[in-house]
């Protein structure tokens, strides 16, 4: 990946995570939700040292396998998969603020930059990859689910302890960062069904409304 690339990509997350606290304001102000921007930001659209992170994940999968449940092992699975598909999605809309907006710019000034919500949507429909943008969105929801379910068990650190242990034997410790953010952060939530259903919905009817536009 390019250095240009990498500040375009990192310039789509930025106003993605703007564009979702604007969206979601109205669940944001509530106890519990006001952490969930910072969860996208800093774990599923840009989690940290994301070169190591990515060469470690199949491996913890595998791993897994034999330390917890199924039900557990395919939830973790799942979360790779999405931790992964939202980069490619990220990267393939960052490639098209290359051609428009960003063309041109070296690295150092697309860092210092912006960009508007429209001209965000504009590149994703302009990148399209419809069929996978509607996958994200339903793993996301049941990530979300997943994590609230984590943070309702009575003894969560003691089902995660093994957990740790694996991802640390393939030095994949920040996806157990991720889990654990995930299920603190749900635990102030009451009920988080309203919050999947309305993310379900709302994105959904932003992705209908960009194909038609851009197909």
């Amino acid at each position: 990946m390019t250095p240009e690339i990498g500040q375009a990509q990192a310039l789509v997350v930025r106003q993605t995570i703007n564009r979702l606290e604007e969206t979601y304001s109205d669940f944001i102000q509530g106890k519990g939700f006001d952490r969930i921007p910072e969860f996208f930001r800093e774990h599923l659209y840009s989690p940290p040292n994301k070169n190591q992170r990515d060469a470690a994940l199949e491996n913890l999968y595998e791993k897994l396998k034999s330390v917890t449940g199924p039900e557990m092992t395919q939830n973790i699975h799942n979360l790779i998969i999405l931790i992964q598909l939202t980069d490619d999605l990220d990267v393939a809309t960052a490639k098209i603020l290359l051609d428009g907006p960003m063309k041109g710019k070296s690295a150092e000034e697309i860092a210092e930059a912006s960009i508007t919500t429209e001209e965000l949507n504009h590149c994703i429909g302009k990148a399209g990859c419809w069929e996978d943008r509607h996958r994200q969105v339903d793993m996301i929801g049941d990530t979300l689910s997943f994590f609230f379910t984590l943070s309702k068990l009575p003894l969560v650190k003691l089902v995660m302890a093994p957990i740790r242990v694996a991802a640390s034997l393939v030095g994949a410790g920040e996806l157990v960062d991720t889990m654990e953010t995930g299920y603190q952060i749900s635990r102030n939530i009451k009920d988080m069904k309203p919050f999947v259903d309305a993310f379900n919905d709302r994105e959904k009817v932003l992705l209908d409304r960009l194909q038609k536009e851009y197909s």
